[in-house]
């Protein structure tokens, strides 16, 4: 599920419902929390619609809880904008019991309207002695914490970005450790000899320039600063000078020729689907972990046999020298939230239990194809050097935009991915003129905001 125009739909719920009254000091109408006891019934409204993957899994795993626990469930399989549906009703103070999404939406559009969900954590799985604190990692959920300190979402799957490349057309990186910058460009500039433009990426979507330069300021500031700059209404956060070395980087890749010609002018999926056919003259990706699912989507659908023409393999983003986020990952989660004032709060939590037991969370990953936050759950084979990656040992977690699309949403959309475009596409020349930039665009953006 490509998580780019995340922001976007942020933005859109905030504007569009008032984001005053997405603080549960709106919740005052409505029933009491009830109870989770058999013949209840469970409102359940999901991302995902009816014929996906998920929506599958998650559906016979709702069948199973019925049949023994004897609570119903009324699901309805709204889609990605679930949450527009989810607002307002949690306003007038009739919610649904149950929703999920990607935990950035979750945390800036229901925030202090979701329940805390502490004792979940605390609590055993379905069948199992574990807690469900045991099984997720504390890092993945930080930042997705109400003012109290209370996490807002238990999450069923995980999402992040990588550098893709096929391990039949480039043998020599698999397996190989994560490349330093040096050895990174040097590897490019090889390619980039043999009349390649090595690195594929459809510019249309500035989400997707972001990914480069998001990369990049992590790696040199660490995992927090971009998440403190586009916060900071003074603009001083942007005199780091990892921002100014972050630019440096990503300016030389856009000037050296390494991105193909005309990139930000393509339409999305075009330079992706050529990256996976062999098509283009392209070799690594920056993309998300749904890269080999919508790009095995259309290869399958041309008539190839996807494992003849790809071997879905990826590396870590190069480290830089003497970078503070050397370490760190883009793992975003996808997962469930319990609306403040729903009606059978006990029946929600009761399920989230249920569902993250191993024998049906697992199924997430046999026939969904994604990532889950259970360690002992054994990662798709396309995903297994990210799920490596997301393993090991030391690792940060940043969420995507490190995080801005919850605190900042607006920020992402007006200032940050606009001038990241511009950058990218030349409107703006020198790294020190896009640090600049952004920074006076912040604090026009924070003094027009009030």
């Amino acid at each position: 599920m490509s998580s780019v125009l995340r922001s976007r739909r942020i933005t859109a719920l905030l504007s569009g419902v008032g984001a005053l009254c997405l603080l549960a000091a709106c919740n005052t109408a409505g029933s009491q929390p009830g109870g989770g006891k058999s013949g209840s019934t469970l409102v359940y409204w999901s991302m995902w619609k009816e014929g996906e993957p998920q929506q599958k899994v998650l559906q016979e795993s709702l069948d199973q809880f019925t049949e023994e626990t004897g609570i119903k469930v009324q699901v309805q399989w709204a889609g990605r904008q679930v949450l527009q549906q989810v607002v307002p009703r949690l306003n007038s103070g009739n919610p649904p019991d149950l929703t999920d999404q990607d935990g950035t939406s979750l945390h800036a559009v229901l925030g202090e309207g979701a329940l805390g969900l502490q004792d979940v954590y605390d609590a055993q799985i379905t069948g199992e002695t574990q807690k469900v604190s045991d099984i997720i990692p504390a890092p993945l959920v930080a930042s997705a914490k109400k003012a109290d300190g209370q996490p807002m979402l238990v999450p069923y799957e995980v999402v992040g970005s990588t550098l893709w490349y096929n391990g039949k057309q480039h043998p020599d990186l698999v397996g190989k450790d994560q490349l330093d910058w040096s050895a990174f460009t040097g590897k490019l500039d090889g390619l980039r000899q043999k009349g390649r433009t090595p690195l594929a990426l459809d510019g249309d979507i500035s989400g997707y320039d972001a990914y480069w330069m998001v990369w990049s300021v992590v790696r040199h500031g660490g995992v927090g600063l971009l998440n403190k700059a586009c916060q900071d209404k003074t603009g001083a956060a942007w005199d780091d000078p990892a921002f100014l070395a972050a630019a440096e980087d990503i300016g030389d890749l856009v000037s050296g020729g390494y991105f193909p010609k005309d990139f930000n002018a393509t339409k999305f999926p075009a330079q992706q689907t050529a990256w996976a056919t062999g098509t283009g003259k392209t070799d690594l990706l920056l993309m998300g972990t749904w890269a080999p699912s919508e790009t095995g989507a259309a290869l399958e659908k041309s008539g190839k046999d996807v494992g003849s023409v790809i071997d879905y393999r990826s590396m870590p983003y190069p480290k830089v020298d003497g970078g503070k986020g050397n370490n760190a990952t883009q793992a975003g989660v996808i997962g469930f939230a319990v609306p403040a004032k729903a009606r059978n709060t006990e029946a929600a939590k009761k399920f989230i239990r249920f569902f993250l037991a191993k024998d049906r969370i697992a199924r997430i990953s046999t026939e969904a194809d994604n990532l889950t936050p259970r360690a002992d759950v054994p990662a798709p084979s396309a995903l297994s050097d990210f799920a490596k990656e997301y393993a090991a040992e030391g690792r940060e977690f940043f969420q995507p935009n490190d995080d801005c699309g919850s605190v900042a949403a607006q920020w992402v959309t007006d200032v940050w991915e606009p001038t990241v475009v511009d950058y990218f596409n030349g409107r703006i020349r020198g790294a020190e003129n896009f640090v600049k930039t952004v920074k006076d665009k912040s604090v026009a953006h924070h003094k027009n905001k009030g």
